[in-house]
C-alpha cells in the first residue's frame, strides 16, 4: 500500500546540503498567464508522488528540499505520497490522487513511465510537473535539466587524471535521461585524453535501480578489478554503492551525484555534480501557485546555477592545475556563445 504523508514539514538533516539561492525572475521571464493556469490558480491543492524511500542523501531528498522551502514560504501543505519501487503501483497511485482533485501533481517518476502523457490527458484540469522530460501535452509543465553540460565538466576531469586509460560510467537505468549524462561524460573525456576509453553498465534492475546498493557496488568492484581507476555513477541512491567500492579498494576516485560527497568521501572523490532539482521544484511550485503558465518545459543548466560542478578541496590529488581547467571550462560554459555548448547540443539530447 503506498504511505502517505500529509503534510510534512522537516525531519531530515539537510547539514551537508547548501542551498544557492537562484534569480526566480531570470528562470521564469516573459510571463504569459494561460487560461488553464488561471483556472487552478484557485483551486491549488499540491502532491507529490515519491517512487521509492525519500532518504537522506536520495536524489527524492533534494527534490523535498524543494517543497519544504516551498511549505515554509507560502504556509501552504504539499501532500506526500511514498510507493513502493513499482512503475505500475505509481501509475495506479497518479490516477488516484488525479481522481481525488489534488493539482498540480508533482510526477516524480515519468521519465521511466511511457504511459503518463495519455493519463495526463484524461485529467485536463489537472496540472502536472515532470521531473527530467516534458511532453506536449497542455497541461504537463516538463522540468528538464541539461545534465550534459555537467556530466562533461566530470567527463574532461576523468580524463586528466586517470592512470590506466580505462574510466567506467555506472548509471541507474538504461533510459534517456540516464543516457544524457552518459552522452556528455564521453564528450568530455575524449577531449581532455583522445585514447581513453569508457566502460558503461547499467544497474537495470526495474524500479528498484535507483536504492540496489549491492548492485551498484558489483558493478563497481568488476570495473575496479579490470583496471579502471575512475568511475562516474548516476544512479541515485545507490551510486553510494559505487563510492564505497572504490573507497574500499584503495585505488581510483569516483564522483559524487545530486549532491557534494567531499565530507564524506574526501580522498576518493575528484568532485560532485550537483543535480539542484530543489531549485527548479521550489520555482514551478511558485508559479502555478501564482497562476503563472508560461509554456511547457522550463529548462535547467550551469548558467542558472542548477546545475553545478563542486570540486573536492580536500583530495590532494587534484592540482591547483586541474582545479583552474574545470573553473575555466565551467565559465565558457556559463557563456552566451561556447563551442563546448554546442557540441554537447549537437551530441547529446538533453531537450528531453
Amino acid at each position: 500500500m503506498p504511505k502517505q504523508i500529509i503534510p510534512h514539514h522537516s525531519g531530515f538533516n539537510l547539514g551537508r546540503f547548501v542551498f544557492h539561492r537562484v534569480s526566480l525572475v531570470i528562470l521564469f521571464t516573459g510571463i504569459l498567464c494561460s487560461s488553464l493556469a488561471m483556472a487552478n490558480a484557485s483551486h491549488f491543492k499540491p502532491l507529490v508522488l515519491f517512487q521509492g524511500t525519500v532518504q537522506q542523501g536520495s536524489y527524492l531528498q533534494v527534490v523535498d528540499m524543494g517543497i519544504q522551502r516551498f511549505e515554509e514560504k507560502t504556509g501552504i501543505a504539499v501532500a506526500r505520497i511514498q510507493v513502493q519501487p513499482d512503475h505500475d503501483i505509481y501509475l495506479d497511485t497518479l490516477e488516484k490522487v488525479a481522481k481525488e482533485g489534488f493539482s498540480p501533481i508533482i510526477v516524480q517518476e515519468s521519465n521511466a513511465i511511457p504511459s503518463f502523457p495519455e493519463l495526463a490527458r484524461r485529467y485536463p484540469s489537472t496540472q502536472f510537473i515532470s521531473l527530467d522530460v516534458s511532453y506536449h501535452v497542455p497541461n504537463i509543465l516538463g522540468l528538464t535539466f541539461n545534465h550534459a553540460e555537467g556530466s562533461y565538466v566530470i567527463g574532461y576531469l576523468s580524463g586528466l587524471k586517470t592512470s590506466s586509460g580505462k574510466i567506467g560510467f555506472i548509471g541507474g537505468m538504461d533510459i534517456p535521461v540516464i543516457n544524457d549524462f552518459n552522452c556528455g561524460f564521453q564528450l568530455g573525456v575524449k577531449d581532455a585524453n583522445p585514447t581513453a576509453t569508457v566502460e558503461s553498465q547499467y544497474i537495470n534492475n526495474g524500479a528498484f535501480s535507483w536504492e540496489d546498493v549491492q548492485g551498484a557496488k558489483n558493478i563497481a568492484k568488476d570495473m575496479l578489478d579490470s583496471d579502471i581507476d575512475i568511475i562516474f555513477p548516476v544512479a541515485g541512491y545507490a551510486s553510494l554503492g559505487v563510492v564505497d567500492s572504490v573507497k574500499q579498494h584503495g585505488q581510483g576516485y569516483s564522483f559524487g551525484i545530486d549532491y557534494d560527497y567531499s565530507n564524506e568521501y574526501p580522498k576518493t572523490t575528484l568532485a560532485s555534480l550537483e543535480k539542484k532539482a530543489d531549485v527548479a521544484v521550489y520555482a514551478a511550485l511558485m508559479q502555478l501557485k501564482n497562476g503563472i503558465w508560461n509554456g511547457n518545459q522550463k529548462q535547467f543548466g550551469i548558467k542558472h546555477g542548477v546545475i553545478a560542478i563542486s570540486i573536492n578541496k580536500e583530495n590532494p590529488n587534484l592540482t591547483n592545475d586541474d582545479k583552474q581547467v574545470i573553473q575555466q571550462l565551467l565559465l565558457q560554459l556559463k557563456g552566451k556563445s561556447s563551442v563546448i555548448s554546442q557540441k554537447i547540443d549537437e551530441a547529446c539530447t538533453h531537450s528531453l
